[in-house]
């Protein structure tokens, strides 16, 4: 069934589109429009961000939003979904300028649900101005699609891609406008399914060793609703709500075996068991907003309300049996979990926009958001035939946190200069509490913090065409615990591996500096110090043979970067983009009472070909590598991978039919080490990275970038409305 719901949205459609064009035959004829065909680059540099045009990556035929991102220049996505840009951890992920609220692990794994065909383009902040929220080392900002051209248009992609397991990505976009009626609406459905194999070495101050070999698999459907009208009131005012929601059910398993040897290296005892999870996931969500233009000159103001419920609903259910060396069994374990969550979000924002004479420009705004989040973790011990609850382990975890913002920002221009300047004040209140039971006593914690975040940006303009720009930037960003991360309960992954929170975590701080040179927007190289403080890192805790992970404000850490980018035509129809990183990084802290200053440099290079073979056919390969990593205490090994794609206009270049394959050596294997307080580990993770995808879009209704009279809304219709 759920195959047929994008055959059936293809034929839906082409009756739609050639139901149009017969009408528009019948009506008199009249001077035909003046189309403007302009090809847009699939990564644009400007002086304070990058941005990516995701219809333009022939590599992301059939992928998701998560996919997309790890193709975008500068960043990394790690095996776990942890994002890095430009070497920055801890980066803030943006919706349609909104913040998710997320781990990094839900955050991922709401990504994977979201087709690539959704979203329009991603923008890259290294370092962020005023008016973003302080959260995270860098911002990414994804825009979702939202045409605002009169009358009724749209886009469809469908998209398939093979590994060991199949996937599909799926997105309708919708338009329709008359007068001063704007309506809108996104689906997308996205089928995700993967696997891991890993295989580590743990050796415990050489008086024992455990061998595991872990294997992994899971799957879900993503299911996302967008729908929203915009109302202009008049020709400076616009009024808009937008709907949200999604669905995401999820399965996995994972099997595992592994063998506890003595000092002498022979097997003492043998351990098998494995998990099986279900979860369910349900996000609505309404937003409000309003865009007043006060005068011609450019002086506008926004404000935002917005709503978001995220429930989740889960269970695992784990058992482990442990066999002496003669086969007997020496112990069994089942457990069940069950894993209820809700997460409610309010938050309300304004901008004000006041541009000067001379060039000049003031900006001020106001943001306050308020999170509540319920955490009721059941952890159920078998006995006999029945489940019965071990309140010891068992949680409860209510969290809260209000934070409000206040910012200003000014800026300025002369004929080759410009400086910018900001602060944002951001004061959190945070309370966590857990409710007693019969074991565990009742506790609460609470914070109260205020903190400015100062941002300045200077340029100089080196000749007077502007093609020599060298910039200055100084900014501190702030990056706050997750809520999962406070949270103290212990999630037992495998026999020999558990993951707990810390709800006594600070937030950690980054000071960046970064200086800049940039030729024509083709050409660049960029120096930065970063030096963070509180850095929070999950840290190894050896108990007996068993791993616990637990996140702990590390220490400092330093980095010295060293940025460069190349995007340019080589030869006629050749374009190239080129991304050099290499940092010297310094960790300094402490894990499990033990000293750690670990020094690294490390690199990153990235290479991205697009290749024009005719009107209608073009190409693109791609590929990454990069060296040694350090995170906390692990290093990992160098990786690199290569992909390929090729790309036909099709139906008079209204359709789009694309076939990529991704990881063509499949050499996104991930070779680590862990060195911890009388630990040494040493692990293997492959992961269902070698893939091949096709991919169709195709566009309906009135070109967007159609040029064309318009006497009822006056030359300014295509700026008003609101991109929610």
């Amino acid at each position: 069934m759920k195959s047929l719901i994008p055959i059936c949205t293809m034929v839906l459609l082409f009756v739609l589109n050639n139901t149009c064009d017969a009408q528009e035959k019948d009506k008199p004829k009249a001077l035909k429009e003046v189309t403007v065909t302009a090809k847009m680059p699939p990564i644009k540099h400007k002086i304070d961000r990058i941005i990516v045009n995701v219809d333009g990556m022939i590599t992301a035929a059939g992928s998701n939003a998560l996919e997309i991102l790890s193709k975008s220049p500068g960043v990394f996505v790690d095996m776990d979904g942890n994002i890095q840009l430009n070497g920055k951890g801890g980066v803030l992920v943006l919706i349609d300028d909104k913040p998710t609220y997320l781990s990094a692990q839900d955050l991922a794994a709401y990504l994977r649900s979201l087709p690539a065909g959704m979203v329009e383009k991603i923008e890259l902040i290294s370092n962020p101005p005023a008016r973003y929220d302080a959260s995270g080392s860098a911002v990414i900002n994804l825009q979702l699609k939202k045409n605002k051209t009169p009358g009724f248009n749209g886009n469809m992609s469908i998209g398939y891609n093979q590994g060991a397991y199949a996937r599909s990505n799926d997105a309708l976009n919708i338009n329709y406008r008359h007068n001063k009626i704007n309506v809108f609406g996104n689906v997308g459905y996205s089928r995700d399914a993967g696997y891991s194999r890993e295989t580590s070495q743990r050796n415990y101050d050489n008086t024992s060793t455990t061998l595991l070999d872990r294997r992994y698999h899971y799957s879900s459907n993503g299911y996302n609703l967008r729908a929203g009208i915009d109302y202009y009131v008049s020709a400076k005012t616009t009024l808009g709500i937008l709907l949200t929601g999604g669905i995401r059910p999820r399965s996995d398993q994972l099997n595992y075996n592994s063998d506890q040897l003595n000092a002498d290296q022979k097997t003492d005892s043998t351990a098998i068991g494995h998990t099986t999870g279900d979860y369910q996931w349900y996000t609505g969500g309404i937003n409000l907003n309003m865009l007043r233009r006060i005068n011609e000159k450019g002086s506008s103001i926004t404000g935002d309300l917005d709503y978001v419920n995220i429930h989740v609903n889960g269970s695992q259910y784990l058992s482990t049996n442990v066999y002496r060396l003669d086969g007997n069994l020496s112990s069994a374990n089942e457990i069940l979990y069950r894993l209820p969550a809700d997460i409610d979000i309010w938050s309300a924002k304004t901008d004000y926009n006041l541009p000067l004479k001379g060039n000049a420009n003031f900006e001020a705004g106001f943001k306050s958001s308020y999170v509540s989040t319920n955490y009721k973790n059941s952890w159920l011990q078998k006995a006999g035939s029945d489940y019965v609850p071990d309140y010891g382990r068992s949680d409860h975890f209510i969290y809260t946190e209000n934070i409000n913002a206040l910012y200003v920002s000014a800026a300025k221009e002369w004929k080759h200069w410009a400086i910018k300047g900001g602060v944002r004040m951001e004061n959190t209140r945070m309370h966590g509490r857990q409710p007693g039971n019969i074991v565990i006593a009742d506790s609460a914690f609470k914070r109260n913090y205020t903190k400015f975040f100062p941002s300045f940006y200077f340029s100089w303009k080196a000749d007077t065409s502007g093609n020599h720009t060298i910039t200055i930037s100084y900014g501190t960003r702030i990056r706050r615990p997750s809520y999962q991360q406070l949270n103290p309960f212990l999630f037992y992954n495998d026999r020999y591996s558990y993951t707990t929170g810390n709800p006594w975590l600070k937030p950690q701080y980054l000071y960046a500096v970064e200086l800049k040179y940039d030729y024509k927007s083709t050409f660049g190289v960029e120096l930065a110090y970063l030096k963070v403080n509180n850095l929070i890192q999950f840290i190894v805790q050896p108990v007996g043979d068993v791993f616990v992970n637990r996140p702990e404000n590390f220490g400092l850490n330093y980095s010295f970067n060293v940025v460069s980018w190349l995007s340019a035509d080589l030869v006629k129809d050749w374009h190239v983009n080129a991304k050099l990183i290499v940092f010297h990084l310094i960790n300094k802290g402490m894990a499990d009472d033990q000293i750690v200053n670990n020094k690294i440099n490390s690199g990153e290079l990235e290479i991205s070909n697009q290749f024009r073979l005719s009107k209608k056919w073009s190409a693109e390969v791609s590929g990454l590598y990069a060296t040694s990593h350090l995170q906390g205490q692990t290093k990992t090994d160098p990786f690199w991978h290569l992909n390929g794609g090729i790309q036909k206009m099709i139906m008079k270049e209204k359709g789009t039919l694309k076939v990529s394959v991704n990881d063509v050596f499949y050499s996104m294997i991930r070779r680590d080490n862990t060195t911890a307080k009388g630990l040494l580990a040493r692990r293997m993770v492959e992961t269902d990275t070698r893939r091949i995808g096709i991919a169709f879009s195709y566009r309906f209704g009135k070109d967007t970038n159609n040029r064309k009279r318009n006497h009822t809304t006056g030359g300014a219709a295509e700026e008003q409305g609101r991109v929610n």
